[in-house]
């Protein structure tokens, strides 16, 4: 029996909105459950989910992306009545910025005296007199943002499928630029925890694609390398975005010399590479690598070059910290709590990222004009 338009609206829908499919790809299947029995839809869709959100880790099936957005609000409302205040922040704060008991950051002493008389806690030193504020070098330094709100923050974006930018001004009720600020601070400290970590003993190394492959001279090449245990599971990711000077820009190809780089800067030396610069990327690897892209078209609508490796550290970040079985919100509140705050001038600066091929077009449309006369359009 071939589905009905309703029923393959209805179903579309209904995978869209359990996060099973993106909108691209629930059109396809819509158009699918059309033509064919509505079975056969059914199993695309199932297969699209085991292909695209899990992977074998022990011998057993991990879930990539996660319960479905939105996040669990009775987990989220006790969360914001445990850090309602700043003051309740500050006390959370205190063991995480300093997990031996206060050290004045000039003279080391542990002595001090507490100061109340502002909107958050002052810390003096009781031996140079030094006042040293709660939030001085985090990731919340020089803001004037509530610290309820940057608790939510860290809460949503350690969540499976972490929050955009958008939505994030929504629940914080703050404006787009602010909310977009706090998540790139909080992505930068996941960055820092990230690369201070390197990959050892087998591991496995691969380039793959984020883009549409229906343009193939604007896709990002990005390099993904593996510690695989004795079953050839996952143990530990990296997920970079290799220099252009280490990609063909014609062909959109990762040199060897981008290989390389990967191994000396994310590799320990004593590290055994396998590479798959000309192969197939690897069973374990390939269905992260779909999450990951799947993950930015959905939670972001895309992503674009300047910022891409950002959302790369966010990804790794929440996969490592599941591979361990360790609790995302927690690593994230402490990472947040020694990492400096990254300056606004320094977050737009202009990076080195890949041409737009448009450019070489005079304008978008002449390129996309291009690529619709290469189909017969």
């Amino acid at each position: 029996m071939r589905g009905t338009p309703e029923e393959s609206k209805d179903l579309a829908c209904l995978l869209i909105s359990f996060q099973i499919l993106t909108p691209a790809y629930a059109t396809l299947l819509f158009y699918f459950s059309f033509h064919y029995p509505i079975e056969s839809a059914w199993n695309a869709a199932l297969f699209s989910l085991e292909t695209r959100t899990y992977v074998r880790y022990n011998g057993k099936k991990k879930n990539l992306r996660g319960a479905p957005m939105p996040v669990d609000s009775d987990n989220f409302e006790q969360f914001c009545r445990r850090f309602y205040s700043d003051e309740a922040c500050s006390r959370a704060l205190f063991p995480l910025r300093w997990p031996r008991g206060f050290r004045c950051p000039l003279c080391d002493c542990t002595q001090f005296s507490l100061i109340r008389t502002r909107r958050l806690p002052l810390y003096q030193c009781s031996a140079c007199r030094r006042q040293t504020s709660i939030i001085s070098g985090t990731i919340m330094e020089g803001s004037r943002t509530p610290l309820p709100l940057w608790f939510q923050a860290m809460y949503l974006l350690s969540q499976p499928d972490g929050i955009s930018a958008l939505r994030l001004s929504d629940v914080l009720m703050v404006t787009y630029k602010t909310a977009w600020h706090i998540a790139h601070k909080i992505r930068f400290a996941l960055q820092s925890s990230e690369e201070s970590e390197s990959l050892n003993g087998h591991f496995r190394l691969n380039s793959f694609y984020y883009g549409n492959p229906l343009y193939p001279d604007a896709r990002q090449p990005l390099l993904i390398g593996a510690t695989l245990d004795e079953q050839e599971c996952p143990t530990r990711i990296v997920l970079r975005q290799p220099d252009p000077e280490h990609v063909d820009a014609d062909h959109r190809r990762v040199r060897a010399s981008g290989y390389h780089a990967f191994v000396q800067e994310h590799a320990d030396p004593l590290a055994d590479p396998v590479s798959g610069q000309f192969g197939k990327l690897h069973p374990a690897v390939f269905p992260i690598t779909k999450s990951v892209t799947s993950w930015l078209n959905f939670t972001f609508n895309g992503i674009g070059a300047k910022h891409l490796q950002a959302y790369l550290h966010e990804f790794s970040f929440r996969l490592n910290k599941q591979l361990q079985e360790l609790s995302s919100l927690d690593a994230i509140l402490r990472q947040c709590a020694v990492t400096r705050a990254l300056q606004y001038d320094e977050l737009t600066r202009t990076k080195p990222v890949l041409v737009v091929p448009w450019v070489y077009f005079g304008s978008r449309a002449r390129w996309k004009g291009f690529h619709l006369r290469r189909w017969g359009a």
